[in-house]
């Protein structure tokens, strides 16, 4: 258990002769001190009782001692109340854990400060989306913040509703909205998880702004067939991306992030086999001839079958990922432009593509929900929704023709 002992910190002597008044945490050899508002000669201090002491001169009269002495009993009280509440969890906590808590309680603690310390820990965890959307997140609510210290204890309905209220005057699209207060909410609900949060109450439930679906596009097979034609290698930048779109749509739809990780190990026996980054699912992908081209093409030395990431600390691996995005994505909408394709073109148009091609030849929801590695026929379901509509319409259209 954590001990707790109130001292003067005489490695921070004032001018004036006097030390400050410090609590000394210490658990598992770590330790951190929380400053009192109080600075003392030494005289004043009893260090065997950790009392302030009255002297017979005019520094402090009596009264003035007593209360001191009843706020610092309040204060012990506070530390060793967490200290029981993290020993009753049974799970291994530092000094800084009680330091924080009782922060948090005496609402010492900024909301930020809390938001940084969550981006690290999903640094740690390697979670490096989750960090970045975070990191998005509190950008927001520093700009909503301007000059005001907002604290943990503000994060109250009131304060979801002003935040909501703020984001909508500045024109942000409801979909951004909903992406903010997600992320808001994660930061909540790990707050009252932590124990740093005594609440039961859900302030995000009168949240008034709701996700609006996007669109899901797809595209037809002819118009495939016009991409994987077109001749793009006077620009490599655009053939590459065309490929990689490609790649993806012969790989059962696999997201970007996985085929930028994908390295030549995870082939074997003429199947492709790899874990979804978004759910950590096993899925294997037998090799077509389609998939043996692409790969011949950009046959390189690195362990990667795409010569993009490269052999450096994750975190750094997750930027490059970011900025092959944002590219590919860039060429793919010059190169649309260039095969009078009317839609802008994204990465994961490709994964739409091939649920939408599955679907118009008869494969069943069992195994196009097999195929895109989702984890339930649900998703598939409301993954295919939007794309009923225009095969109802091509229906509609031959029955109207009488």
């Amino acid at each position: 258990m954590a001990s707790v002992k109130l001292l003067l910190n005489k490695y921070r002597a004032r001018r004036d002769g006097t030390y400050p008044l410090v609590f000394q945490l210490i658990h598992n050899h770590q330790k951190r001190l929380l400053y009192t508002p109080y600075k003392l000669y030494p005289e004043e201090f009893d260090v065997r009782n950790g009392r302030v002491l009255h002297l017979s001169n005019d520094r402090r009269n009596l009264l003035e001692v007593k209360r001191i002495n009843r706020d610092l009993a309040l204060q012990r009280k506070s530390l060793d109340k967490h200290i029981e509440a993290l020993e009753l969890r049974r799970e291994e906590y530092t000094a800084a854990d009680v330091l924080f808590r009782y922060q948090v309680e005496h609402d010492n603690l900024s909301l930020l400060h809390y938001v940084d310390m969550q981006i690290g820990r999903k640094q740690k965890q390697n979670k490096y989306g989750m960090a970045a959307a975070l990191r998005s997140t509190r950008s927001s609510l520093a700009t909503f913040s301007g000059l005001k210290i907002l604290h943990l204890n503000d994060l109250n309905a009131l304060f979801v509703r002003a935040y909501e209220d703020f984001l909508m005057q500045r024109g942000v699209c409801p979909n951004t909205v909903c992406y903010y207060m997600r992320n808001l909410k994660s930061i909540f609900n790990q707050a009252v998880q932590d124990g740093y949060l005594m609440t039961t109450v859900n302030p995000f439930r009168f949240i008034r702004v709701k996700q609006t679906r996007t669109v899901k596009r797809a595209l037809k097979r002819d118009t495939l067939r016009r991409l994987s034609d077109r001749d793009f290698s006077q620009y490599p930048h655009l053939d590459m991306a065309r490929d990689l779109f490609l790649f993806g749509f012969y790989c059962r739809g696999m997201s970007f992030i996985d085929i930028l990780h994908l390295k030549k190990s995870d082939i074997n026996n003429d199947v492709i086999g790899y874990r979804r980054h978004k759910t950590n699912q096993w899925l294997q992908v037998a090799v077509t001839p389609q998939l043996e081209r692409l790969m011949n093409k950009y046959s390189n030395p690195s362990q990667y079958v795409f010569p993009i990431l490269k052999d450096v600390p994750e975190e750094e691996q997750y930027h490059i990922y970011r900025l092959a995005l944002e590219r590919v994505n860039r060429n793919l909408k010059r190169v649309a432009e260039m095969c009078n394709v009317a839609i802008s073109l994204t990465t994961h148009m490709s994964r739409h593509s091939w649920a939408t091609q599955a679907k118009e030849i008869g494969a069943p929801i069992a195994v196009i929900s097999e195929g895109l590695g989702h984890t339930s026929e649900k998703t598939t379901r409301i993954y295919l929704k939007e794309f009923d509509r225009s095969i109802v319409d091509a229906i509609n259209e031959k029955v109207s023709a009488l």
